[in-house]
């Protein structure tokens, strides 16, 4: 059997694309989208400008990047998320999934910028939709092992409404700052608006008196 193997000159380029990402994570979550320029990124990562605009002709594109790599990385959390919800009353798995998502805006400080320059940059609304719609997807199949009780055109629109409201969850927990007590106030209030939304729509019978809620 012949492995492939990647040349020299792919593995460069391959250092230099994850450079450009983590230097335009950082610059994100500093000065926000406004500041967010290509030459920005080239003074930062220490390379020429005329060498990122093969990949990125603008900051628009630098955006799209990362909303892929957001769907990447979180995917194995929602996996890890699958794994347990079988052994769980699906409104646990609901505040587990809060905070969850809490976590990772606070280990991952550039999402909450990157939230707010989805929705002041037109030129992804697009790619912000295809997210929705892809994590829409991966959720449904999460609330189908908890018991989620519809199929069709009902599951899809239930599933998207769903995850509008965890994408709202994140720009409100982001918009808190460090604050923790009010990043707990916000997985709550948001606990309570989610599972009344999912609630008509599950057939397992778990007593929402289970959720210990701090």
């Amino acid at each position: 059997m012949v492995l492939s193997r990647e040349n020299p000159q792919q593995l460069r380029a391959k250092e230099r694309v994850d450079l450009v990402l983590r230097t335009t994570k950082v610059i994100l979550a500093e000065r926000g989208y406004s500041g967010l320029t290509l030459s920005a990124v080239c003074e930062r990562a220490k390379i020429k400008q005329t060498s990122i605009y093969r990949y990125w002709p603008n900051q628009t594109a630098l955006l799209v990047s990362l909303i892929s790599f957001f769907e990447e990385d979180y995917q194995s959390r929602i996996k890890l998320l699958e794994e347990v919800a079988f052994d769980l009353p699906w409104r646990e798995v609901q505040h587990i999934l809060l905070e969850g998502l809490g976590d990772y805006l606070n280990e991952n400080p550039w999402v909450y910028n990157g939230l707010a320059a989805v929705r002041g940059d037109p030129g992804v609304t697009a790619r912000h939709q295809q997210t929705l719609e892809f994590f829409a997807t991966r959720y449904a199949h999460l609330l189908k092992i908890g018991g989620f009780g519809v199929r069709g055109e009902e599951e899809a629109r239930i599933s998207f409404t769903y995850v509008l409201l965890l994408d709202s969850f994140l720009f409100a927990f982001g918009r808190v700052g460090n604050d923790k007590e009010k990043q707990a106030e916000v997985i709550e209030n948001f606990y309570e608006v989610v599972t009344a939304y999912l609630a008509p729509h599950m057939q397992s019978n778990d007593d929402p008196t289970l959720i210990a809620v701090s």
